[in-house]
């Protein structure tokens, strides 16, 4: 069991449990920015809110240039002293290890040229940058923030072909375009974003133009070396142009509409092992909109986009149930009889039983499993970290060692179990668990690593 004190000296009072549900705002002053679709916007650091760059307004056609501001309550136009050439169909992220926002390409300067610039937001003001090497001119393509390796990663471009199928990867310096064993088809405006929690970048549906045209409903997750195709057991119907982020208090990527045979207005959640649809009914302009998730209100905001009708400049705000989630993440080594595999066979649900079970394992022996709180940091620096320096060659830690407990391999397996307390302030508490097993038989002669499993407390 995980000694209270540990546990409670790290803890987050997260207030009550809560429902899903979606909800309209009027900030305060209202944004004076006409309707828009499809530009960007990400969390600003600095700010304490996310900001919103570009897009194009309907009624007359203009390519926007402005950025905005937003805290959860106001809406504000912000007057930085350099601005970069009017933008639509290009995404936003934030770069946390450089403290700074990216964005790339889009269609630029007109509505219908195509660029390939690099600029960032350092928390004040716009920064272009001129990096040694960029991927072709393009939009619509999906963007997220790999924030466990520091790179940003874009897929896809307009109609799917040509180059559609292209991964690249920006870290401050330099784009480098990655070759993957495997590829996923060539795509236009997939949903992207970074599950911090498991370390991957998740990407969903997208549209590829080649006849006879193709709208895809496929997960695809990527974790720096290779992308893999997910077979969850309920998925959403295939679409382009949804709004998707992670949602980092509650541990999950979040979904919302998108086109697929007209506007969707349905919301899912993934966890890492399946999709939910939570709600039915949203956003009516629910394609092309501007979605992220803001930390200081724990809310997944969406602006403007595209439906029935033409755009809008509405603010709404999702919130969602705090339910218990967890999901294996991460690479582990083998020991002489095999990779260990760590698995959770029941859920951190709170005032019950979380047990992890550990299988694969040397025939006999000890092992720890060490429990944490960061899957980003540990004491010696930036995670997964590599172990060869400590004897465990080929080996990886994956988690944060805040504790650990020792566990009795019998046959190659061993359980662990400890009751969470009945507590809502105990909600989204984030634990990671990683299996040590030892074994002097192992190919680097010390033992071995099982995955990781990331676990969200809740319902």
């Amino acid at each position: 069991m995980i000694r209270p004190t540990t546990a409670s000296a790290l803890l987050l009072a997260l207030g009550s449990l809560s429902a899903q549900t979606w909800t309209q705002l009027t900030p305060a002053p209202y944004p004076s920015t006409l309707a828009r679709r499809t530009g960007g916007i990400a969390y600003d650091l600095f700010q304490g809110s996310l900001l919103m760059y570009g897009g194009l307004q309907s009624g007359p056609t203009l390519t926007l240039s402005d950025t905005w501001k937003f805290d959860g309550t106001t809406w504000t136009q912000l007057t930085p002293a350099t601005t970069p050439p009017p933008r639509w169909g290009h995404k936003m992220v934030f770069d946390s290890r450089r403290l700074r926002i990216v964005t790339f390409g889009g269609r630029s300067p007109t509505t219908t040229a195509t660029a390939n610039d690099t600029w960032e937001w350092d928390g004040f003001d716009w920064i272009r940058m001129f990096p040694t090497a960029s991927p072709s001119a393009r939009a619509f393509y999906g963007m997220a923030y790999d924030a466990r390796r520091g790179k940003t990663i874009i897929y896809g471009l307009q109609s799917g072909a040509p180059n559609g199928n292209q991964t690249w990867e920006y870290d401050g310096t330099t784009w480098v375009q990655v070759t993957t064993s495997f590829v996923p088809p060539g795509l236009e405006s997939p949903a992207m974003a970074y599950d911090q929690g498991r370390g991957v970048t998740v990407m969903f549906g997208g549209y590829n133009a080649v006849s006879p045209g193709t709208m895809y409903g496929n997960t695809w997750e990527y974790d720096g070396v290779d992308w893999v195709q997910r077979a969850p057991a309920t998925v959403p119907t295939p679409r382009y142009r949804a709004g998707m982020d992670y949602d980092s208090t509650r541990g999950r990527v979040v979904l919302y509409g998108g086109f697929g045979g007209g506007a969707l207005l349905d919301t899912w959640e993934y966890d890492g092992n399946n999709w939910t649809q939570v709600l039915t009914g949203g956003p009516a302009k629910s394609t092309e909109g501007y979605a992220a998730y803001l930390p200081t209100t724990r809310q997944f905001v969406y602006f403007g986009g595209s439906g029935p009708g033409g755009t809008n400049n509405e603010t709404w705000v999702y919130s969602g149930a705090n339910t218990a989630i967890a999901a294996k993440f991460g690479q582990g080594c083998a020991t002489s009889a095999g990779v260990p595999d760590l698995a959770p066979t029941t859920l951190p649900q709170l005032g019950s039983t979380y047990t992890l079970d550990l299988t694969n394992g040397a025939f006999s022996g000890i092992g720890l499993i060490a429990h944490g709180f960061s899957n980003l940091q540990w004491t010696l620096g930036n995670l997964p970290a590599d172990l060869s320096t400590f004897g465990f060659g080929g080996c990886r830690l994956e988690v944060s060692l805040d504790t650990s407990l020792l566990a009795v391999l019998n046959s190659g397996a061993a359980s662990q179990s400890f009751t969470l307390p009945n507590n809502a302030a105990f909600a989204n508490i984030q634990l990671y668990s990683q299996a040590m097993v030892l074994d002097a038989t192992a190919p680097n002669g010390n033992g071995g690593m099982s995955n990781a499993v990331h676990g969200v407390f809740g319902n």
